[in-house]
């Protein structure tokens, strides 16, 4: 391979520990009205200090750490970060009014690459994701999918992405993900595979491909034949370093012109604590900064995922990066750590040149 993958995130990441969770929340919707109203969000001293200020150390955080396409720091939930604004302002059931369909941190991004870009010149890449319709249709009704209330959420998420995308001389929005991460575990009715690529597929209708790579983020590949199929996403996930065994056929992308990410190094906190507790690890230990340092996985790890990886998928290999979402690490400078001690190993390998082999 002549192009070695980007290192882009994924998902949530832990509040600063001076932000209450609940502040975190309320100032969030009260920054989504103002934006909505069209008020100058930077203006209001709560909104800063409880919703702009958190945002802007934790994505400052991930750039630091060497992420090269950041995720917006997703503190809020990702179920009620959409599902919310869904309700609150639609016109049909589940379809929201286009002009008040936002997503507030990336907003406050922008204003951050700005200064960013003129203090330093450097053009910032971001990574937009947002939830899937199939993951908040089963929040909000369940299994039983019917196709015309799937398609509304489907072009809701559409309307929230194409007011999200920003492309300006400060900030490159490089890589979208719509994030499915229930689909290929759970059983939903009432609805074919032709209709699941339909549904998907309106989630970027008239979103232009050649600015951004399009992501299909799911946990397991049991249904990537779904995703592999659509016309709207270049590339699917892959939780590699969970599960080693979570791989498709190098093939098959070939077959259906797809690229992967894959998770280079876990990020599921609540298994790995139940491996630790298994080998004899305390839940006091556990509980405390050190304790939740040393569940990070050393570079040795890190290295031979990563090498399997280019190794297996080679020049459809895409992105590479942590598993998903760190919002359960709690301690914000352990998920910087678990950020920069895999960008450390990328850049080993990379300098290598080991991935030429």
């Amino acid at each position: 391979m002549s192009e070695f993958p980007s290192f882009d995130d994924v998902g949530s990441f832990p509040l600063p520990i001076n932000i209450d969770k609940e502040r975190f929340n309320n100032f969030y919707w009260t920054a989504y009205k103002a934006l909505i109203n069209k008020i100058d969000i930077f203006k209001n001293k709560g909104i800063q200090i409880y919703f702009i200020d958190p945002i802007f150390q934790s994505f400052q955080s991930k750039l630091k750490a060497g992420v090269e396409i950041i995720n917006y720091p997703q503190h809020m939930d990702m179920y009620t970060q959409f599902l919310k604004p869904i309700n609150d302002y639609k016109i049909e059931p589940c379809l929201i009014d286009p002009k008040k369909a936002y997503i507030p941190e990336v907003f406050v991004i922008e204003n951050y690459a700005k200064n960013h870009y003129e203090k330093l010149g450097v053009r910032l890449k971001l990574k937009i994701c947002i939830t899937g319709p199939i993951d908040l249709y089963v929040r909000k009704h369940q299994f039983t999918v019917y196709i015309d209330l799937a398609l509304n959420l489907a072009k809701s998420i559409n309307s929230v992405l194409k007011n999200s995308i920003i492309n300006n001389k400060y900030i490159e929005t490089s890589a979208i993900s719509v994030d499915e991460p229930s689909f290929g575990y759970i059983d939903i009715f009432n609805v074919t595979n032709d209709d699941l690529i339909k549904i998907f597929d309106n989630t970027l209708e008239g979103i232009n491909k050649q600015k951004c790579a399009t992501q299909f983020h799911i946990h397991t590949l049991n249904r990537a034949y779904i995703p592999l199929q659509t016309k709207n996403f270049d590339v699917i996930t892959c939780e590699y370093a969970s599960d080693k065994s979570n791989k498709i056929p190098k093939k098959e992308l070939e077959q259906f012109d797809k690229f992967i990410r894959v998770g280079i190094a876990r990020t599921n906190i609540d298994s790995i604590i139940a491996e630790n507790i298994d080998k004899g690890a305390t839940w006091e230990k556990i509980n405390t900064f050190e304790g939740r340092m040393d569940l990070i996985d050393s570079k040795e790890r890190i290295r031979k995922n990563l090498l399997d990886a280019l190794k297996l998928y080679r020049d459809r290999l895409m992105f590479i990066g942590p598993d998903c979402g760190l919002g359960g690490w709690q301690h914000p400078e352990v998920a910087y750590n678990l950020l920069y001690r895999t960008s450390k190993v990328i850049q080993e390998v990379k300098n290598s040149k080991k991935f030429m082999v």
